[in-house]
């Protein structure tokens, strides 16, 4: 498998971002972690998942996302080859190795888009505590990322609207049943409640445009008011 350079891959990302075209080169099939375990619930049997839950690769993802925040190059270059094969929380670590490696734009992309897909992830879920364990997973991630954002907002708005351009054309190839083991079901169930995969789709789209009104509104709180209140069909 070709291999980047850590910085100049950084660098070759945030260009072509800014270009206008997120071109993923595909050498080969990645297996991919599907879950995060950075925060699971302090229980003794939290570590034991059972049935489906047992199914998704914690310990897998929990080596990926240690590995990413050591540093290690063949790790972020193996995420940043094929990021449609990991699951938000591996994005969300990698956006803060790209921020630490001074490419605060492609920083700021990984992360929102990453935090795009955990919440259209959580939207699938039919645990109504996911959405909980999600506000805290969110927490251990991006903190100088939204620093830079909140006093940079051209940068903000210009890697935003690539967000929701790669959201719409990026096929992503993680399973996102991931987020259930946010959820209390993965400590007491064996079975994930999560809507059809028929479903997916539509939940992905309405996120999508309420992430983005989200956006526009917070943007124009900062001052900024000529932001389409709606995405273009």
């Amino acid at each position: 498998m070709f291999r980047f350079k850590l910085a100049a891959a950084a660098a070759a990302m945030a260009a072509a971002l800014l270009c206008g075209c997120v071109v993923e080169h595909r050498s080969e099939k990645i297996t991919a972690p599907t879950m995060d375990t950075a925060t699971r619930q302090q229980d003794s049997s939290a570590g034991v998942y059972r049935g489906e839950f047992a199914t998704l690769g914690s310990a897998q993802t929990e080596v990926i996302v240690g590995s990413i925040k050591a540093g290690d190059s063949a790790t972020i270059n193996t995420v940043l080859s094929h990021p449609n094969d990991f699951t938000p929380p591996v994005l969300m670590a990698l956006a803060d190795q790209v921020m630490n490696m001074n490419e605060p734009f492609a920083a700021m992309f990984w992360h929102f888009t990453a935090q795009l897909r955990a919440r259209s992830d959580a939207n699938k879920s039919l645990d109504p505590t996911v959405k909980d364990g999600l506000t805290r997973l969110n927490s251990y991630y991006g903190q100088a990322i939204g620093q830079y954002a909140a006093t940079h907002l051209d940068e903000l708005r210009l890697a935003m609207d690539k967000v929701m351009e790669y959201d719409t054309i990026a096929e992503r190839s993680y399973d996102p049943r991931w987020v259930s083991v946010l959820g209390r079901d993965a400590l007491t169930q064996e079975r994930i409640a999560f809507v059809p995969k028929e479903q997916y789709p539509q939940v992905d789209l309405e996120t999508r445009r309420g992430f983005y009104r989200g956006f526009v509104n917070a943007m124009r709180a900062s001052g900024i008011t000529d932001l389409p209140p709606e995405l273009p069909e």
